[in-house]
């Protein structure tokens, strides 16, 4: 008959030594807690007032670099450094990391109140009104095109690829709007005669609209944003 259980491999059995490192250090209050960086681009900022925050509770910290290329054996990779890390979470709560990472990041935006953010790294919310992270788009599109139909004249035959206006700018802590810049390209080169008019049209729109400024960890910050209507 078959035994049931199946032999460890040498990966295996290494995991679990190296977690049992991690529980010898855990019981004598060695806390490591490990950063695994480059998968993460939203934790990249505010990480040097993270680990200060987990000083001052006797936590050291160590960076560990990951890549998107997995391999067989990487579920027995760094049993160590996730053993405790779990540990940790389970000693201090679950939400504990969190908001020391809220908390470092609210640190740093206050010392960096010049910087712009890139869109990414802001809280996920919607920055026009009246709409949701996932369709403010989709909204933007439909009222800009309700109060500017595309004319009549406007040729949308033989058109391989969208033709597109679009807007880049920042879009301040207190709502105002900076460096606007617009843009016009079509496909079909006779409708080149609608760009003025539609680069005007959607600098009235973005000046006109009440946009809500982009947040990080609950502070407004200066981000920036582009706004792109399709012809099609």
């Amino acid at each position: 008959m078959l035994s049931c259980n199946q032999k460890k491999n040498g990966y295996e059995i290494h995991c679990e030594f190296n977690k049992k490192q991690a529980q010898n250090q855990f019981n004598y209050k060695n806390y490591t807690w490990t950063i695994f960086s480059g998968m993460d681009y939203i934790n990249h900022f505010g990480e040097d007032e993270f680990i200060k925050l987990l000083e001052k509770q006797h936590i050291k910290t160590k960076t560990i670099p990951i890549v998107c290329v997995r391999f067989p054996n990487d579920q027995y990779e760094n049993c160590e450094e996730i053993e405790m890390n779990k540990l940790i979470e389970e000693k201090f709560g679950k939400k504990f990391i969190d908001s020391l990472r809220y908390i470092a990041k609210q640190t740093f935006i206050k010392s960096h109140h010049e910087e712009v953010f890139s869109y990414e790294y802001c809280d996920e919310f919607s920055r026009y009104p009246n709409s949701t992270i996932n369709n403010q788009f989709d909204k933007i599109q439909d009222d800009y095109l309700s109060k500017y139909p595309t004319p009549e004249e406007y040729i949308r035959k033989n058109e391989k690829y969208y033709s597109f206006t679009s807007a880049n700018f920042i879009l301040t802590k207190d709502g105002k709007i900076k460096d606007l810049s617009i843009e016009s390209e079509f496909q079909n080169k006779k409708n080149n005669i609608f760009e003025k008019q539609f680069n005007k049209q959607l600098k009235e729109f973005v000046l006109h609209t009440q946009w809500i400024p982009g947040k990080i960890s609950g502070l407004n910050v200066d981000s920036y944003y582009d706004v792109t209507i399709h012809y099609n």
